[in-house]
């Protein structure tokens, strides 16, 4: 068992704890950090409404899916982590046996969750991910450092 100095050192560094395999490709899953935490919340801004509560889910999501891309850069930068992400890898794409293509790790590993993971995959992996961003401790953190800001003094009253 790992010393929790151990664990947070791997955080930190951003080394891997464990591993997902998409369209026969291994990928590192990075650790939670509140960079990886902040790039996602960036992300799900970008999304557009979906009304939850509609009487036709269909025509509201077939309406939004043109828009719904961003969901593959989501997912992928849960896997990669912000640091991963923020290095800007490139990524050499065969598109016939005498073209190759570089692009970016980020756009490549979106494209291919979005072409290959089926739906319901996609929402586990998301969801997974999510609950082990510890969005928890994020949370005590930033309501902790708000309440903080707010007892500030401000001004002085004479």
């Amino acid at each position: 068992m790992k010393s929790l100095e151990s664990k947070t050192a791997d955080c930190i560094l951003e080394i891997s704890q464990d591993c997902i395999i998409i369209a026969g490709e291994k990928y590192d899953i990075a650790p939670p950090t509140p960079a990886t935490l902040i790039l996602i919340s960036k992300y799900i801004s970008e999304l557009p409404e979906v009304d939850g509560n509609t009487k036709n889910i269909v025509n509201e999501v077939l309406g939004k899916a043109k828009d719904l891309s961003i969901i593959g850069k989501i997912a992928a930068t849960l896997i990669l982590g912000a640091k991963r992400v923020k290095e800007r890898r490139y990524v050499a794409v065969r598109l016939k046996p005498w073209r190759i293509k570089r692009m970016p790790e980020l756009d490549y590993l979106a494209d291919k969750i979005l072409d290959e993971v089926s739906n319901a995959d996609l929402f586990r992996l998301i969801s997974d991910r999510l609950n082990n961003l510890q969005i928890g401790d994020f949370f005590v953190l930033t309501t902790s450092l708000s309440a903080a800001n707010l007892l500030r003094r401000t001004k002085e009253v004479e």
